[in-house]
């Protein structure tokens, strides 16, 4: 085995006119047909590295680039000796940046959306050490600004945990659930806007194997979606038993969501446009959630006739 073949990264030997002497397994499988022996490298930038790698005579600084095909590549060399050849080191960088700019999106995004709440809650105190709470009507008023802030804010301090929970590969329990009165509790706990109707339907006696929890989080974030983008007509909750799963779908009468933005719903804080309404860290709970308790949530939805939300869990029934 060759010195190329053992290096941990995909890596390319260079003669003194930067052609292409040799390749490893993993610089054919990182960059493919661009590498052909016997010829330049056939990629913007790298042509550039490679000369300065060979005239310098010096260890090439790890560089990041893009390449043509929209990936990202941190490159570095080691110079040629009087036996050896120039090589070329090669990591890609994609998926890392990815989730880089997903971190800082995130935290910016969760400042954002706490700060909401802790501005009512501080509006409303002001409010009421200035004079609003000598009356009684008043005063219960901003209270109310208060435990409905204060709700918003618990809700969202324990969807960042869930993510932090998920994200970081913690094992959840899971029990015997029963859907019905979980159904009712969200129900009841929801305010949808004038207008539109909010409904559970489930037999009595559906069970699913889940952490009752998460479970709650997630079904209570597609109804807050839900609920959000639709202004009039209905929004539903329906469970039923699918073999040895059961089904959990929940639709609204909302707009609807294109299909080129649907594969990213579940990303934290996505948003459809830089202008356009966001889903917020609601979606991304759900899916987190069921994940966690191994189950699986799909979306289907057309603009201008509402959106399904799919929740697929395992039965306790078929467990017994």
């Amino acid at each position: 085995m060759t010195a190329l073949a053992r290096l941990p990264f995909a890596a390319i030997e260079l003669d003194e006119d930067a052609r292409i002497v040799r390749t490893n397994e993993l610089a054919r499988e990182l960059l493919g047909d661009r590498l052909v022996v016997g010829e330049p490298l056939a990629l913007s930038r790298l042509d550039v590295l490679a000369k300065r790698l060979l005239v310098q005579s010096v260890p090439l600084r790890p560089v990041s680039i893009e390449v043509d095909d929209g990936r990202s590549l941190r490159v570095s060399g080691i110079p040629a000796t009087a036996i050896e050849p120039a090589i070329m080191l090669f990591e890609e960088l994609t998926e890392d940046l990815r989730r880089e700019r997903t971190t800082r999106e995130f935290l910016r995004n969760a400042a954002h959306q706490l700060r909401t709440p802790l501005t009512g809650i501080t509006a409303a105190i002001d409010a009421l050490q200035a004079g609003a709470k000598e009356t009684p009507d008043t005063r219960d008023r901003f209270l109310g600004h208060i435990e409905a802030h204060a709700e918003r804010l618990t809700r969202l301090t324990r969807g960042l945990l869930l993510l932090a929970r998920a994200q970081a590969g913690e094992a959840i329990p899971v029990d015997v659930v029963e859907l019905r009165p979980l159904l009712d509790a969200i129900v009841e706990d929801a305010t949808p806007l004038d207008g539109v109707t909010l409904d559970a339907r489930c037999p009595p006696a559906l069970d699913v194997i889940a952490a009752g929890d998460l479970l709650y989080e997630a079904v209570a974030a597609l109804v807050d979606n839900a609920l959000e983008h639709t202004t009039t007509g209905t929004v539903r909750i329906k469970a039923k038993r699918a073999g040895a799963n059961v089904l959990l779908v929940v639709t609204d009468t909302g707009p609807g969501i294109g299909a080129e933005f649907q594969e990213r719903l579940f990303e934290p804080f996505y948003r459809v446009s830089q202008a356009g309404t966001g889903y917020g860290l609601g979606l991304a709970i759900a899916a987190e959630a069921v994940e966690a308790i191994g189950g699986q949530i799909d979306v289907s939805s057309e603009l201008g006739t509402g959106t399904i939300f799919t929740m697929t869990l395992p039965s306790a029934e078929s467990s017994r």
